[in-house]
C-alpha cells in the first residue's frame, strides 16, 4: 500500500514536467508500466486530444492512431468513465463491439493489454479519464491484485487531479489583450441593439462603407466570422453591456 505521504509529493512540484514524470513514477511502482491522463475543462468538450490536459507514456504511434481515428468514440473506458464514478478494472468481454475487439487488438500490440480506468469528475465540470495499463495477461491474477490496488489508485487519483489544476490554468492558452476604438465599441453597442449598417451610420454621421470597414477591424481583432459572434464576445469582455 502507498502512503498518502507519497501521493502528498505531488504537491511539491513546480513544473508540469517533473510533476508529470512523478506521476509516471508512482505509476510504475504500482505496476503498471503505463499510465494515462486526460482532463477535459467541460463535459460536454469533444472527447478528443486537442481538447484535452493530456499526459501519457504510452507509445507515441499508438496515441497517434488513437487520435486520428478518434478511437475515443469507441473506447468503451472512456464510455464508462462519462456515466460512472467507480473504477474499472479491464477485461477482453468489455471490448465486445467489433470495433472496440479491433481497438483492442492493436492496443495489446503496443503494450497495453490490461488496465484499470478511474473516472475524474471535478466540481467545476471538468471531466477525465485516468488509466494504468499493463502488457500483463488480464487474469484472474490481474484482477485480484487490481482489485487490491484500488484503494491506492483512488487516492492517486485524487492526488493527481487536485494537483493538475495549477497545471491546466498555466498550459490553457492565454486569450490576446483586444484592442477596440471608440469608433467600434459604438458600432457593436447598436449592433447589439438590432441596428444595420446603414441605421449606423445614420446615428453616427457616417458612411454605410466606413460601418461595414469597422466590422471588418473588429472580426479581426476579435477572430470571429460574423457580427453576432463579435458582439457576444464584446458582452463577454465588457466592451458593451448586455441590452
Amino acid at each position: 500500500m502507498k502512503s498518502i505521504e507519497q501521493f502528498a509529493e505531488l504537491t511539491l512540484h513546480t513544473t508540469i514536467e517533473s510533476w508529470r514524470d512523478h506521476v509516471f513514477k508512482l505509476g510504475n511502482e504500482l505496476g503498471y508500466e503505463r499510465t494515462l491522463l486526460a482532463i477535459f475543462p467541460d463535459r460536454n468538450a469533444p472527447v478528443e486530444a486537442e481538447f484535452a490536459f493530456l499526459h501519457s507514456n504510452y507509445s507515441p504511434k499508438w496515441r497517434s492512431k488513437y487520435d486520428d481515428e478518434k478511437l475515443g468514440h469507441v473506447d468503451p473506458t472512456v464510455t464508462h468513465c462519462f456515466t460512472k464514478t467507480t473504477p474499472l478494472i479491464w477485461s477482453p468481454n468489455l471490448f465486445a463491439g467489433r470495433r472496440q475487439n479491433e481497438m483492442y487488438e492493436e492496443a495489446c500490440g503496443y503494450g497495453i493489454r490490461s488496465g484499470v480506468t478511474l473516472p475524474i469528475h471535478g466540481p467545476n465540470r471538468e471531466f477525465g479519464v485516468l488509466c494504468f495499463v499493463s502488457d500483463t495477461n488480464p487474469n484472474k491474477q490481474f484482477h485480484e491484485e487490481a482489485n487490491r490496488n484500488i484503494p491506492d489508485l483512488s487516492c492517486f487519483r485524487d492526488f493527481i487531479f487536485e494537483t493538475s489544476l495549477q497545471f491546466m490554468k498555466s498550459a490553457a492558452p492565454t486569450e490576446k489583450v483586444v484592442v477596440l476604438t471608440r469608433r467600434e465599441i459604438e458600432c457593436l453597442k447598436w449592433c447589439a441593439t438590432g441596428k444595420s449598417s446603414w441605421d449606423i451610420s445614420q446615428i453616427l454621421g457616417c458612411s454605410e462603407a466606413a460601418v461595414n470597414f469597422h466590422f471588418g477591424n473588429i472580426r479581426r481583432k476579435f477572430s470571429t466570422s460574423s457580427r453576432r459572434q463579435a458582439v457576444v464576445k464584446a458582452i463577454r469582455l465588457e466592451f458593451i453591456s448586455p441590452e
